[in-house]
């Protein structure tokens, strides 16, 4: 399977396949694969896509999607600035709702430079971890994960592979 990265392309045909991806998210919740056979499944497909895809040539996700703060993540964050807790918060972050954690107060993050993070070292640890492809319990994010199809290209390839291996070319649309 071709490996295609321009995020326009992959924006138009997430939204093409929409209304598939969530029929398939509906049938992986059903599945009768256990959690772990799946994340198995999911973790061959991430190995063998994300090599593929330079992150730095696409940085779509920092363009689209605030990360959650944590305590901690502001705190690093603030360190590495060299500013405090309060500054970092009034300058660079929102409370989108009561009692909910911090996010980027504006988008794109206004720490992308030339489509890399310019407090890498410092970077939220939702940052981090994205995709999320890599961690346990695939099958509770399904939701996050169909979102992000029109928003990363590795998860674009990574659910149309386990789509082809779970579904089959014969699957009925």
């Amino acid at each position: 399977m071709d490996i295609e990265t321009d995020i326009e392309r992959i924006r138009s045909l997430a939204e093409t396949k929409e209304g598939e991806n969530w029929r398939f998210r509906a049938y992986l919740r059903g599945l009768g694969l256990s959690d772990v056979a799946l994340d198995g499944l999911v973790w061959r497909h991430l190995e063998d896509v994300a090599p593929r895809i330079d992150c730095c040539a696409c940085a779509n996700c920092c363009s689209v999607i605030s990360p959650r703060l944590s305590h901690r993540d502001i705190q690093r964050l603030a360190n590495y600035l060299c500013i405090d807790k309060i500054r970092l918060i009034s300058q660079y972050l929102k409370l989108p709702n009561e009692g909910s954690t911090y996010v980027w107060g504006r988008m794109p993050c206004r720490f992308l430079r030339d489509k890399c993070c310019s407090v890498y070292e410092a970077r939220p640890d939702d940052c981090r971890s994205f995709p999320h492809l890599h961690r346990r319990e695939f099958r509770s994010r399904l939701i996050g994960v169909v979102e992000n199809c029109s928003v990363c290209p590795i998860v674009y390839h990574v659910f149309e592979r386990l789509k082809m291996e779970l579904w089959g070319s014969g699957r009925t649309l």
